[in-house]
Formats: structure tokens, sequence, C-alpha cells
């Protein structure tokens, strides 16, 4: 399973990506990411969640991508704002990959 993410936004305009290839991860760290991927029901989600109410500022707004074996592939955008709960935990996890790849280098 490959998933890309992409966070843009926030008070000083930050844009961090990642993309995690699950067939190049642990085992043990796999089976996490597809327990998320479950958890939030991430195939049955809305592609966009609501958009935030006219005047929010400073907010972050996400992309994810998820593309299975079998090619099966959905997108979601959402933002710190709207996003679903069942979404926060992935969306977490996914932060935290993307601050331990920036400390590498």
């Amino acid at each position: 399973m490959k998933i890309h993410f992409e966070r843009s936004g926030g008070l000083v305009g930050s844009n961090d990506s990642i993309v995690l290839d699950t067939n190049s991860m642990p085992p043990d760290e796999a089976k996490d990411v597809q327990q998320l991927i479950d958890s939030s029901n991430f195939f049955n989600l809305p592609s966009k969640s609501a958009p935030p109410k006219a005047g929010s500022a400073d907010y972050f707004h996400y992309k994810i991508t998820v593309q299975t074996e079998d090619q099966r592939e959905h997108k979601i955008q959402t933002n710190d704002i709207t996003i679903p709960e069942e979404l926060e935990p992935l969306i977490n996890f996914l932060q935290q990959k993307v601050q331990s790849e920036k400390k590498m280098f």
C-alpha cells in the first residue's frame, strides 16, 4: 500500500509531504498503518470535508491518497478545523513520519 500525504498552510505557510510504502516498512509498522486506515474507514470517507467557516485563518490543509496493492485508490482533502474525527489518528501518525524524516536531513 502506498500513502501520499501533504500538509500545507498554518501560521507560516508550511508545505510538508511524505510518501510511504508499506512494503518498505518494518512489518509491525506496516500493520499499524493498515489498522489506522481500517479504523478510520478511509475508503468510505468523503473525498472533501466541509470548508472552514469564512474568516478562518492559519489552519492546515491535508491531502491524503491511499493506493492499495490491488490498485484501489481514494483521495481525501480536509483541514484541521473540519477534519473527520476518525481520520485524526492517521493524520497524527503521518505528521510524525514527516517530522522524523525532517530530523534525518
